[in-house]
């Protein structure tokens, strides 16, 4: 083909086709980026069932920082999920340099201390130290059981994201709720009431 007849060819209407059609493929292309990222920005991610729901939990075997005395039998410097077999437990790892952890704080203890009869309180320490774990406990009046993860390896078996996590598992060793974030004394007591419900059915 000659350059006349290129030439002849790159008309007026033939440019404004062609630019409609590269505007269109713009407007689509933009229409379902903005509709991705609005339906990204509706999704609740503390909704998503995690995938260790109604699954044994795994065990852990972690350092003691308070509590002994509510596990007499258990000697020694470590304390593992086993040794609280037969009783639910409220599993909460947390950190003293996590800010969310102090909203939280006196919420665990007042449900510890509601429901220690029926119920078994655990805070695990992770990414800290056996001495920050002990005065952040002191100052928010912590009485229940505390452990530090020295090793990391808990809060990766529970697929802990970041601090605080909260785990309720039935008396049978079974996770049946995770909470993300702080805990309320009140949601607490309803979620872990329906668990022994069940396990009493």
């Amino acid at each position: 083909m000659s350059n006349d007849e290129l030439l002849s060819n790159d008309t007026p209407v033939s440019r404004r086709r062609t630019h409609l059609v590269i505007t269109g493929i713009i407007i689509a292309i933009a229409a379902i980026l903005v509709t991705v990222m609005a339906t990204g920005l509706r999704i609740d991610t503390t909704r998503v069932p995690p995938a260790n729901i109604d699954k044994p939990a795994q065990s852990f075997r972690v350092a003691w920082v308070q509590g002994q005395s509510l596990l007499p039998q258990v000697s020694g410097e470590h304390f593992s999920l086993s040794d609280l077999k037969g009783r639910p437990v409220v599993l909460n790892f947390w950190a003293s340099w996590c800010v969310s952890c102090r909203q939280e704080a006196h919420e665990l203890e007042q449900f510890w201390q509601a429901n220690k009869d029926k119920v078994m309180v655990v805070g695990i320490a992770i990414q800290d130290s056996a001495e920050d774990a002990k005065r952040f406990a002191a100052y928010f009046g912590k009485t229940y059981m505390l452990g530090l993860d020295e090793d990391g390896k808990a809060a990766i078996d529970y697929g802990v994201s970041g601090v605080p996590e909260t785990f309720l598992i039935d008396a049978d060793g079974i996770i049946r709720h995770k909470e993300i974030g702080p805990v309320d004394a009140k949601q607490l007591a309803q979620n872990i009431n329906k668990i022994l419900g069940k396990s009493n059915q």
